[in-house]
C-alpha cells in the first residue's frame, strides 16, 4: 500500500469543504467542550479528510486488504471515542452508516459515479457533522435540526449542480422539493433559523423558472467556484444564527 495513493487531499475540493464545515458547524453549535474530545474528532477529521478519495474510489472492492487496513485506522479514532464518550458516538454515526450502506450497494453494481451515488456520497460527509457533534456534547433537538438543514441543504446543493450539467438528467423540481423538507425545523427553532434557507429558496427555485444546462468544462468550472461561494454563505448565516441562538439563551 502506498502512502500517495491513500493519504491525499480528495481531488473534489468540495469534499474537502463539506467535511470541514461540518466539522466547524459541529464546534460552532457545541457550548463547551473538553480539549481531550476535541483533539479525538480532530484526528477523525484528519483521517476522514485524507483517506475518502482512496475510499469512495476503491468502494467497489470494499474486500481488499488495502481497504479494509485503511477503514479500520478510520475506526481507531472512533472507537476511541465510543471508549471515552459513550455510545452516543455511534448514534451520531448512524447518518454516515446508512449512507455509506447505500453508497456500497450502488459501488458494488458499478454504479459509484450516478447522480444517486454522488448525493449519497456527498450526504456520507455531510453526515459526520452527527458525529463529531456528539463527540463534542449531546445531541440534543437544536444540534439535530441544526445538523439536518446541513444535511438537507448539502443533498439539494449536489443535486442542484447535477441538474446543471448537460449529460445528467435531472429534473430541477427534485433539488427544490428536497430542500423545501427543511423548513420544518422552523416548527422547532426560534423563527430567525429561517435566514439561511431564503438565499437557497430563491435560487433553487430560479433554476426551475430557468434551468439552463452547461457543458463546456469552463462552465462547469465556474459554476463549482460560485456553488462553494454560496456553500459558504450558508455555513456563515447558519453559523452566526447558531451562535447569536446561544447568545440569547446563555
Amino acid at each position: 500500500m502506498e502512502f500517495k495513493t491513500v493519504f491525499k487531499i480528495p481531488q473534489e475540493k468540495s469534499s474537502a469543504g463539506i467535511l470541514t464545515f461540518s466539522f466547524l458547524l459541529a464546534i460552532i453549535s457545541s457550548s463547551k467542550f473538553k480539549l481531550t474530545d476535541f483533539f479525538i474528532a480532530l484526528i477523525s477529521y484528519f483521517l476522514f479528510l485524507l483517506t475518502f478519495d482512496y475510499l469512495f474510489k476503491n468502494a467497489s472492492n470494499p474486500l481488499k486488504i488495502n481497504y479494509m487496513l485503511v477503514l479500520f485506522l478510520d475506526a481507531l479514532p472512533v472507537f476511541l471515542a465510543f471508549l471515552l464518550v459513550g455510545t452516543k458516538v455511534i448514534l451520531g454515526l448512524l447518518p454516515s452508516l446508512v449512507c455509506i450502506g447505500l453508497y456500497f450497494n450502488y459501488s458494488l453494481k458499478r454504479k459509484g459515479r450516478s447522480t444517486k451515488a454522488i448525493v449519497i456520497g456527498s450526504s456520507i460527509i455531510a453526515g459526520f457533522y452527527y458525529y463529531f457533534s456528539s463527540i463534542f456534547g449531546v445531541l440534543t433537538l437544536e444540534r439535530i435540526l441544526i445538523g439536518f438543514m446541513f444535511f438537507v441543504y448539502n443533498a439539494a446543493q449536489v443535486l442542484y449542480i447535477e441538474s446543471k450539467l448537460s449529460f445528467r438528467y435531472v429534473n430541477p423540481a427534485y433539488p427544490l422539493a428536497i430542500f423545501l423538507t427543511s423548513f420544518v425545523v422552523i416548527i422547532f427553532l426560534p423563527f430567525y433559523f429561517i435566514l439561511p434557507l431564503i438565499e437557497p429558496l430563491i435560487k433553487l427555485s430560479a433554476n426551475i423558472l430557468k434551468n439552463a444546462k452547461i457543458s463546456k468544462y469552463e462552465d462547469i468550472n465556474s459554476l463549482g467556484v460560485k456553488e462553494f461561494a454560496r456553500y459558504v454563505l450558508f455555513i456563515f448565516i447558519l453559523s452566526s444564527v447558531v451562535l447569536y441562538s446561544e447568545l440569547l439563551y446563555k
